[in-house]
């Protein structure tokens, strides 16, 4: 097991599939009344084509208006005169941004189109949510925590909704042959959402992915953002007078929860020295899965960092997809 945390060995590692017991019995439903939601919104999305260096692919800057006229920036990177092709709606992690072109280039010599958007409140993109609470930990963690029906994180979800609509409307830059989802951290965990949600995700990777499993995260992350919820209690609670309420919220957009949905193939990865995410998290996600081609790479001495290694495994897995 890895030096910096203390979580299970390996071999207890691969069998953890604990139960959800944080999972709300309206979660289903819950998600059902949001897609509908976002069924009927129509958003207003403008694109500007780029002068680019590299000549065999098109570049363009998105800004789509989402449900409730947040202006959300993306970024569209495809194979050159590609009407049609395989697209990987990719997300950032947690205080990133959707990246530069050059960042998916790999991709596009695969065939495949990358879009990317800025999570709400992230990188470019502003929030124009209002949340009821304020805090006095920094961050996006905590932002309505105590009301499931307008958290952060509900809102980041409903405009992946959206999203995931446009991108398989009449109105889409690209026509998808094949649509997956793609993300490494908090970009993982919404990987896992978007393909629980949409049954048309073709296929997901999901690295070390966040946002999983809060149960055990906020007992034994060490870092990162699962602390700002610790730190919550301890300046803000010390009680857990509100513990009840804040877990019922955060069971309505655990991406573990949403994992039993997942049929599509997936390759997940994990590092056993991360104390962002730590392993347990990660396998309890992975356990959780239905797909029945899933596969997680495990890297021993990997914490919570960029692994070129893993990148070699990602194309390989796209080919087969590719091929499939």
């Amino acid at each position: 097991m890895g030096r910096q945390i203390g979580d299970f060995p390996l071999e207890e590692l691969r069998n953890y599939r604990p139960n959800l017991g944080n999972k709300p019995d309206d979660f289903d439903a819950f998600w059902a009344e949001q897609k509908m939601k976002m069924n009927g919104f129509h958003p207003h999305v403008k694109i500007v084509w780029r002068d680019y260096a590299v000549p065999s692919v098109e570049v363009a800057d998105i800004t789509f208006m989402s449900w409730d006229n947040t202006p959300l920036t993306g970024i569209l990177v495809k194979p050159k005169g590609m009407e049609k092709c395989p697209v990987i709606l990719s997300f950032h992690g947690y205080t990133g941004n959707r990246g530069l072109a050059a960042d998916v280039l790999k991709w596009t010599t695969l065939g495949i189109a990358v879009i990317a958007f800025d999570v709400r409140g992230q990188g470019e993109s502003p929030d124009f949510s209002n949340y009821k609470n304020g805090s006095r930990i920094p961050g996006w963690m905590l932002l309505g925590i105590q009301d499931h029906e307008n958290y952060y994180y509900t809102n980041v979800y409903r405009d992946i909704l959206l999203q995931l609509n446009w991108l398989q409307s009449e109105e889409s830059p690209v026509v998808p042959t094949k649509l997956g989802v793609m993300g490494a951290s908090l970009g993982g965990g919404l990987a896992l959402v978007a393909a629980g949600v949409e049954k048309n995700i073709d296929f997901c990777i999901a690295d070390w992915p966040f946002i999983a499993h809060f149960e055990r995260a906020l007992d034994i992350a060490l870092a990162g953002p699962y602390m700002e919820i610790v730190n919550y209690f301890k300046w803000n609670d010390p009680e857990y007078k509100t513990y009840e309420k804040v877990m019922k919220t955060l069971g309505y957009i655990d991406s573990v929860h949403f994992c039993e949905g997942i049929t599509c193939p997936t390759l997940m990865a994990v590092g056993l020295e991360d104390a962002i995410t730590p392993p347990s998290t990660v396998f309890a996600a992975f356990n959780h899965l239905k797909a029945d081609d899933k596969t997680i790479e495990v890297y021993r001495q990997f914490t919570h960092e960029f692994n070129p290694f893993h990148e070699e495994k990602k194309i390989e897995f796209l080919m087969k997809q590719l091929e499939n």
